[in-house]
Parts: C-alpha cells; structure tokens; sequence
C-alpha cells in the first residue's frame, strides 16, 4: 500500500475512533437524562392523576376513572396505568402495547432503558382511598435517541467526508516529492543519473532530496570515470595517439575478422597502403609538432573521403603510412573509390610547402575473395613499392589474375538491383539459426536469425547481399520480407525461445518502414515478446533520433535492443548512460585469440564490469576455438556464439 492510501486510511480511522468514542459517552449521558426524565414524567403525571381522581375515587365511579385514563394514555407516552385500593386490589388497569418503529434491535439492547415507574398516594381529607401508577412508554425515548445517533452519523460522514477531500489535496501536494524521489530513485536504477533541480520547503524532505541529489551527482561521476577508463584503454590499445585513427593491431584484427568470418561468407574488399613521400625531411625541417599535424590532417581527409562507406576501415599504420581497407564492393568501384581516396589529397599543403611539397604514393590490391590478410597486405606493399618507383605522386595497382568465375560481388548494380527486387517479390529468402549459449553452464539463451537468399540452386549469405541492398536504398523491403517470413516460421512451427534480429539502420531511418513495423509487432504480439533487435555499433554516430525512435517503439511492443559489433567505435559508449539495452555483443576482432591477447582480456573484462552495473548483458561473437571459449567465463562475457558451439541450423535449437 503507498504511503499515501495509508495515510488517508490513517485519518478515516482517527475519526471513526473519534466517532465511536464521541457516540459512546453521548449516548450514555443521553441515556441516564433521558431515563430521569422518564421517571420525573411518570412521577408528575401520577402526582396529577392522583389529585384529579379523589373525588371518583373515593364515589367509585369507575366510569370517570375509566375516562381519566383513557385521556392521558392518549398521547402515547406511557406503556401502563392502573390504580390499587388499599387491599391492593387493582380496580382499573390500560396497558398500552410498546411500539418502537424503525429502530433496529441491536441499539435497543445497547441503550436497555429501565422502566420508569412513577406512584401517587390517592387520598380524601386524611382518608387514603389507593395507589394509583404510571410507567413511562419507552418507545419515544429510543426513537428519539436514535434520531440523534443517526443524525450525528450524517454528520460525521460529511464532515470526514470532507476532510479526506482537503487530506487529498494537501497530502497530494505534499508527496510530490516523495513521487519525485521515486522517479529519481528510478531513473538511478537505470543509470540515468538525473538531479531534482526543485527542492521542497519541507526541511525533512528537503535533506532527503539533497542526499539523493548528492548521491546522483557521485554515481554518475563514478559511471563516467568509468566509461572514461574504458575509452582510454581502448584508445591505448587500438587506437593512434596522433591522428586518432586505428592503429596497425586493430587494423589488422579487424581485417582478419572479415576474413574469418564463415557466417558473412565470401567477402570481396579492396586494399590500399598510401604513403606520404620523404617525410622524414619535413619532420627535421618543420619538427615533430608540425609533422603530427600534417599526419592527422591526412588522416581526417581520408576519413570524409570515406564517409560513404560506413564500414570501410582507415588505420595510420606505422610513421607516415596509412593503410585503407574497403569491404564488399564491385571491382570496378573499389579502383573509383581509391582514385578518389588519392585525388583528394592532392590539394594538401603547409607552410613550407615551395620547399617539401607534400606527395603521396599508393599501393592497391583487390580480392574477390578476403581470406588471406597478409598475402593482400603484401600485394599493397608491392604495388606501393613499384609507385614509389616513379617521379612524382602516382598510385599503383598490383594485378589480380583469377581463373574463376567472376565474383557475385562484380556484377554490374543494375543486375544487382534486378535480382533483389525479384527476391522480394518472390520471397527467394531461407532462415537459418545460430544458437547463442551462456557461458556459464552453456544453457540455450536465443538464437540469433541469419538469412540466406535463393539464386539457383546456391545460396548467397546476408554478407553479400546486405551491402548492395544498403547502397541501392533497398533494405527497408528485404528487412520486412525477413520479419514476414520469421512470422510465417513462427505461425507454422511455434518457434520457442528469444530470437535476434539484424535490422538495418537504413530501414530504421525509413519513416514508411517504422511505420510498417510498429504495424507488424502489434499484429505479432507472441513473436514480439520473442524479438532482440540488433543493430550494428557504427550506424548509430549520427542517428540518435531514429535510435530512439526505434527504442521507445520496440518497448511498447514488448521487444528489446541490443547493440551489435560493439567496441568497433568507441563513441558509442555515451549510449551506456542513456539508453536502455538488453545486451551489448562484442566485435568478434576481440575474440580472436583471446586466449594469448591480454590487451583484449583486460578491455573485456573492464566492460563486462560496467554492462554489468549498467543492468545489462555481455555477449560475444566469433568464438571458433576451444581456448578462446574457456577464456569467455572467468573474463565477466554472459552469453557467446560462434562456429565452435554450434553452426547455424535450418531450424532453432530448443
């Protein structure tokens, strides 16, 4: 019960007390008033009857007597009249029945009035003719008290009435900050660690405010010393102190990740290592300080350069080379994007620029298949070697020959486009499930949903087909088709468990699309309840306000959010402070060899102590070695999946 129903409970039982207390004594006084009364009124009239009735008393005249009688009984007050000769025999005798309407039994026996007797000497001269007696009729008397009771009930219940209507409003005013409290409490709780700017008059109130203001001021101090810690770590470790892009070790983790990637399938990309030329001469003529600028400038150049391709990756691999890796794009797109990358540069200068004009050489290499991350690294030195064999800024292209077929990847968009729309329409889509295990009994938790889509006879991973459909402004349909088709999944075979589903940050941004999907989740109440959405770590830079949208949408049907990819970009770390997640899932960069990577242990462990504190889970993809599996427990991760616990199924493990 809240303190304040108790509170007006509270009143309603001070007064009922005062009520039963007040009626108690009133009606014991009015008792004993009205019993004398009684007897004073029997008294006086048998006093009266006696003087009245000495002359036909003492005649015998029954007949007057009889009349007398009957003419005072008449006003119904009294419950027997009768007179005794001096034998004691009773020579006239009027009963009167006692006749008490509308008073209920139980305050009868309460009040329990005694009879009123009241006795008058009948004489002539000095000669006693009889005793003539009157009993009072109680009958009004309890009538009468029970009009009073009833009516200082009305009383009370109008005037309780009314005071529980002011206790209402002032006690409603009075818990405002008591509600507040519960609100701050609340929102601590989910680590919004907000501060009451409004404090109440009341000094007890007022101190319990401040505490909480004051304890609100020290968690979030704590939380973002600790969001800080997390960031500068991972800045030490993978991060480049001069231009603040990747370092050569998360550069190439996060390539291998690709190409170790079994669930993405076969991913094209192209490589480039750029380098400015004779660097060293700018360093000794202008100093370090100078150097460090031209270096990130380079650096913030070629990151606008890129800002198209959200995944692409740019590194400062070592003094004055960078290195640009660029995932899932065409042949012929990937050597425009390179031209563009060097192009760009061309226009860079500094002060010193007539003497050391800045120039830049470049390798290139392509694959149509990433799966061997040094061999591709060694093509872009090559080629980098044979530019730096000219005069001049050029860039070089290593030549890749390959007997095979060409890859899905090289065909030309509108082809691309053909066939996805025809997939939509045809709902050329096949689901397969990866199961997802705790860590620490490897109990089933969900299963996360991958897609497969139809070509023939072969099947195309969302790897391959994801990054086309995002360029050509079609995922908003293929993320509707494979919500309709887990539906359908669902209404046939009863899938049990939670399920995680990658949805496109392009759909998110689709006003039509959230509207259809707020549609779809409503109409699907069983598999909303079901539903983790994923959304990838480095969509969510620049979109807050689809981000939000797509929270508060999924937590009125009853669906969560998790964060995908996570550790990738560490500016989504302000994301812990204000938005509710039901899981953060790690980059599976981190998990590789994870074993023998105390840098990757120390970070994981950090920030599975502060998802934790955060009221969240720590997830991890990518597990493909027994070693790296052992490592996940003691390491604080709650939940992993990966090609060692389980490959993806064509139906969910139960």
């Amino acid at each position: 019960m809240t303190l304040f129903r108790q509170l007006i409970v509270a009143i309603l039982l001070l007064f009922i007390c005062l009520y039963a207390g007040n009626t108690v004594v009133s009606l014991r006084n009015n008792q004993q008033l009205v019993a004398d009364q009684m007897h004073v009124h029997a008294q006086d009239t048998a006093t009266s009857l006696g003087l009245s009735m000495t002359q036909a008393a003492k005649d015998k005249d029954i007949a007057t007597l009889d009349t007398m009688f009957n003419a005072v009984s008449d006003s119904g007050y009294y419950q027997r009249i009768y007179f005794e000769d001096l034998d004691g025999k009773v020579l006239i005798d009027r009963s009167f029945p006692v006749s008490i309407e509308g008073v209920p039994p139980w305050f009868i026996s309460f009040i329990s009035l005694p009879e009123a007797l009241g006795r008058a000497e009948v004489a002539s001269g000095w000669a006693r003719l009889g005793d003539v007696y009157v009993v009072s009729n109680p009958g009004q008397a309890y009538m009468k008290l029970w009009q009073v009771t009833t009516s200082q009930l009305t009383w009370f219940a109008s005037i309780t009435l009314g005071v529980c209507l002011l206790a209402y409003v002032a006690l409603k005013w009075l818990l405002v900050p008591l509600t507040r409290l519960e609100q701050q409490a609340n929102e601590i709780c989910e680590r919004h660690f907000v501060v009451q700017e409004t404090v109440p008059k009341t000094r007890e109130l007022a101190r319990v405010v401040e505490a909480m203001n004051r304890m609100a001021k020290t968690l979030k101090h704590i939380f973002d010393d600790q969001l800080e810690l997390i960031g500068r770590l991972q800045k030490q470790s993978y991060q480049d102190d001069v231009t603040g892009l990747s370092n050569r070790v998360d550069f190439d983790n996060r390539m291998k990740s690709y190409a170790d990637d079994q669930e993405g399938g076969v991913h094209t990309g192209a490589l480039a290592i750029l380098a400015i030329n004779d660097f060293a001469s700018v360093n000794d003529y202008a100093g370090r300080g100078e150097g460090n600028a031209i270096l990130k400038a380079v650096g913030e150049q070629l990151t606008e350069a890129l800002s198209s391709h959200s995944r692409a990756l740019v590194a400062r691999r070592q003094g004055p080379e960078f290195s640009i890796f660029i995932p899932d794009v065409a042949p012929s797109e990937g050597v425009a994007v390179a031209g563009h990358l060097f192009d760009s540069l061309q226009g860079g200068s500094w002060l010193n620029n007539q003497k050391y004009p800045l120039r830049f050489h470049m390798g290139y290499t392509y694959s149509s298949n990433v799966s061997d991350v040094p061999e591709m690294l060694s093509e872009a030195n090559i080629a980098l070697c044979q530019a730096r064999m000219g005069k001049g800024s050029r860039w070089m292209q290593f030549a890749d020959v390959s007997d095979g077929e060409v890859p899905v990847l090289g065909k030309p968009l509108n082809d691309w486009e053909s066939y996805l729309r025809q997939a939509v329409e045809n709902r050329l889509v096949a689901l397969h499930f990866q199961p997802i295990y705790t860590t620490k009994d490897r109990s089933l938790v969900a299963n996360e949903v991958f897609v497969r889509f139809l070509q023939g006879s072969d099947l195309l991973s969302a790897g391959v087909v994801i990054p086309i459909a995002e360029r050509l402004g079609l995922m908003p349909k293929l993320d509707q088709l494979v919500l309709e088709s887990l539906a359908s999944a669902h209404r046939q075979d009863g899938l049990d468990g939670k399920l995680c589903v990658n949805l496109s940050m392009v759909s998110i941004k689709s006003s039509g699309f959230m509207t259809w999907l707020d549609t779809f989740l409503s109409s699907q109440r069983k598999l909303a309840s079901k539903l983790i959405f994923e959304i990838p770590e480095y969509a969510i830079r620049s979109n807050d306000a689809p981000l939000r949208e797509l929270h508060d949408l999924l937590e009125r049907r009853n669906s969560t959010l998790g964060l995908d990819n996570f550790g990738v970009d560490s500016i989504a770390f302000g994301y812990l402070g204000s938005l509710s997640l039901h899981h953060l899932k790690i980059h599976r960069s981190f998990t590789r060899g994870l074993d023998s990577n105390k840098d990757n242990q120390f970070y994981i462990k950090s920030l599975a102590g502060l998802i934790h504190n955060r009221g969240m889970e720590l997830w991890i993809e990518g597990v493909e070695t027994e070693a790296e599996w052992l490592e996940l427990q003691a390491l604080g991760v709650d939940v992993a999946q990966g090609y060692f616990l389980c490959e993806p199924q064509v139906k969910p493990v139960a």
